[in-house]
């Protein structure tokens, strides 16, 4: 099924005619209440203002929805998946998004293919922008271009980025909102504020252009800062106690620290975390569920795509090779003493 977006409200508007459902208007909201033959749930799509829209989405489809998306305007968007599978192609590229997870992207003139399984809930939380919308909430002309360059970071992509117990809730309020018409509007306006200004922080957006100077005292507290990263490797402290504990803003913390190590703080709790699971299944042979759950991750499937991009491949076949290595030499050392 093929969607041309010319404009950011068209995506909602193709889906409906798509899937011929009924659409309920309230003031600035529309939901979709999608048809029993093709799944059931509903798209809620809230219009701020012409550039800006907020869709949330609770939809289970029967069968494999396959979609194929024209994005031939500028489309700055902000997604959290708290349920569900989606699987992106695009120009040679891929992402797949599992649950608990968000991405940013920034596309213009091409052609996304998205599925979406049969069978699996999908609840979803899209912020869409313009560029031009987002700008307008730069103070100076100084913010403007470090939010230019922060969008020109993410063109051409649909990247991950880290979540957060702050990033989450805000979701959640978002989700479960109980206001009606324009304070709905207002509330929602506000939550998308704070979502961006969180994901901001979670990206490293204040880190964007330009080097600090690190005193040898900065770097004995970036130091500092990275051994404590590796204590707490089960349960990271957030950004802000990190930033208490050594005594440090959290920008130059942030911007410092990506300097020093070449890294994101959130990249070396995911390699440290890497490192260790590893070390669990090989050297204490825990099975991947106790890798997981040693190292700090409720959901085993966010540590099997963790993994994955870390060591190329899932922790499941690491286990198999393990399994078959030990066949081997056991098989070895009875061959030596028979």
């Amino acid at each position: 099924m093929a969607l041309h977006v010319a404009k950011i409200h068209d995506l909602f508007d193709q889906f409906t005619e798509m899937v011929e459902g009924q659409v309920q208007q309230r003031a600035w909201e529309q939901q979709l209440a999608i048809p029993s033959h093709v799944g059931k749930g509903n798209i809620t799509r809230t219009q701020i203002r012409p550039g800006m829209e907020i869709m949330l989405t609770d939809v289970t489809f029967n069968q494999d929805m396959k979609l194929q998306i024209q994005e031939s305007c500028q489309l700055f968007e902000l997604s959290y998946c708290v349920s569900g599978e989606i699987h992106c192609d695009w120009n040679g590229k891929s992402s797949h998004t599992i649950a608990q997870t968000g991405n940013v992207l920034f596309l213009e003139d091409v052609r996304v293919c998205e599925e979406k399984r049969a069978g699996i809930r999908n609840q979803l939380l899209e912020i869409r922008f313009t560029p031009s919308e987002l700008l307008r909430y730069a103070e100076d002309v100084t913010e403007k271009r470090k939010m230019e360059k922060w969008l020109r970071h993410h063109r051409g992509n649909i990247d991950q980025y880290p979540s957060t117990p702050a990033i989450q809730r805000c979701v959640s309020e978002m989700m479960h909102c109980s206001h009606l018409g324009t304070l709905k509007r207002l509330y929602m306006e506000s939550k998308a504020m704070e979502f961006i200004a969180l994901f901001g922080e979670s990206d490293e957006y204040g880190s964007v252009g330009g080097d600090i100077m690190l005193r040898r005292e900065d770097i004995s507290r970036l130091k500092h800062a990275h051994a404590l990263i590796q204590q707490h490797l089960e349960h990271p402290l957030s950004i802000r106690e990190l930033a208490k504990r050594i005594e440090m803003n959290e920008f130059k913390l942030k911007k410092g620290f990506r300097e020093l190590f070449g890294m994101t703080i959130f990249e070396l709790v995911r390699q440290k975390r890497m490192e260790k699971a590893l070390w669990y299944m090989e050297v204490e042979r825990l099975n991947v569920g106790e890798a997981a759950a040693s190292v700090g991750y409720s959901n085993a499937s966010n540590f099997t795509t963790a993994f994955r991009k870390h060591y190329g491949c899932n922790p499941s076949e690491l286990m198999k090779r393990i399994s078959q290595l030990d066949v081997e030499q056991n098989k070895l050392r009875n061959d030596l003493h028979s």
